[in-house]
């Protein structure tokens, strides 16, 4: 029996956010259902630390500069040889350059594929990026919208854009705990209305917004708390934890809003939540919003990045303005007065991800691209 060919996925950040997150997944999905993948990342990162953790097989590149991804492109040209491995994965931008040497130095003897997490700011059509995008055999792209915006803002043919959606494991997320359960294990009251969003803290997230909406309908004499699940950026110095902290104290929700880090289990988190409100000033694509439908909870997303493309046309959320506070207290005080308004959106959210968001979906198109690619 012949091996099957490897496909080696790379990111080299030194973060452990969502694209690096979308990165462990794919690989581990994808090894579940037979393939043998790797991750190439920045030796010693987290995205590295964690999938050694986790069993799959890593390929470490040293800190680089301009003067040696020559050399590296060639020793990592010669390691997807040794093992077989015949589908390159990108991830981010700045792993362009890397890929296309690395392809050109096996002799066009891999696949190159770009898998796009963000949009752009503008566009990419300078010799060096056009020479790059040129190189690929398959750009895939989230998103309608993102799909379109590299139609016309890259040199990447039309004919080697796909359109695959990042996907879920729907299984824990579509029966999670009762919200008595979850709210018992999280320490939150058994008696209020909960809004609450997952995320990291900070200030393109938003969480800001959704205090000072839930201190409004305090003021209107409703039972409101606020869960933010989720820790500081790292790294970045924003100070926005804190800021977070004094702005909840000094609307007098020191005691109502509750801050509750990363939590293993996310779906008690969704669980423990009457509403999910995502407040974020621009989301690409977010895989928080995707959890929270497949757990039933009604959602409240700011329109804005690419989120309205994703709620599509569902009927599964209500979508708000960024930074518009009467806005979004609006929104939750619906949810909050019409039970069965926050039922359907519930309901129609589930659907939906059932439908168009499981990972099985993802990886079935995924290696349906990779077949073809290959021929």
């Amino acid at each position: 029996m012949h091996e099957t060919p490897g496909i080696a996925i790379c990111c080299t950040t030194h973060s452990l956010g969502g694209i690096e997150l979308n990165v462990l997944r794919l690989a581990a999905w994808m090894t579940a259902r037979g393939h043998r993948c790797c991750i190439i990342g920045a030796q010693g990162s987290p995205l590295i630390r964690k999938a050694a953790a986790d069993g799959i097989p890593v390929m470490e590149i040293p800190a680089r500069s301009r003067y040696n991804v020559y050399g590296e492109a060639r020793k990592l040209a010669a390691a997807l040889r040794r093992d077989r491995c015949e589908t390159l994965v990108l991830n981010i931008n700045r792993d362009l350059l890397l890929g296309v040497l690395t392809k050109r130095a096996t002799g066009s003897g891999i696949a190159l594929v770009h898998t796009q997490h963000m949009q752009f700011g503008h566009p990419k059509t300078d010799f060096i990026h056009r020479w790059q995008h040129r190189q690929l055999d398959a750009w895939i792209s989230p998103l309608p919208s993102l799909a379109s915006q590299t139609g016309t803002m890259t040199a990447v043919p039309a004919e080697k854009i796909h359109l695959i959606p990042f996907g879920i494991e729907l299984a824990p997320l579509l029966n999670p705990p009762s919200a008595a359960a979850a709210r018992e294990t999280l320490a939150l009251p058994a008696d209020a209305f909960i809004a609450g969003v997952v995320g990291r803290l900070d200030r393109g997230k938003g969480q800001e917004y959704l205090i000072r909406a839930a201190a409004a309908l305090q003021e209107r004499g409703k039972n409101i708390h606020v869960l933010l699940i989720g820790e500081e950026t790292l790294g970045e110095n924003q100070g926005y934890a804190q800021e977070l902290h004094r702005l909840a104290e000094s609307l007098g929700m020191k005691d109502r809003v509750h801050f509750r880090g990363f939590i293993g289990e996310v779906g008690s988190g969704y669980a423990a939540m009457d509403v999910f409100a995502l407040t974020s000033l621009s989301e690409t694509y977010g895989m928080v919003t995707i959890e929270a439908m497949a757990c039933g909870r009604p959602v409240i997303a700011t329109e804005s990045g690419g989120t309205p493309d994703l709620i599509g046309s569902s009927g599964a959320a209500v979508l708000v303005p960024p930074a518009d506070v009467p806005a979004l207290t609006a929104a939750i005080e619906r949810v909050m007065d019409d039970p069965d308004f926050a039922a359907s959106l519930g309901a129609a959210g589930r659907a939906y991800v059932a439908e168009h968001f499981s990972h099985e979906l993802q990886c079935e198109r995924i290696e349906q691209l990779i077949e073809r690619i290959r021929r």
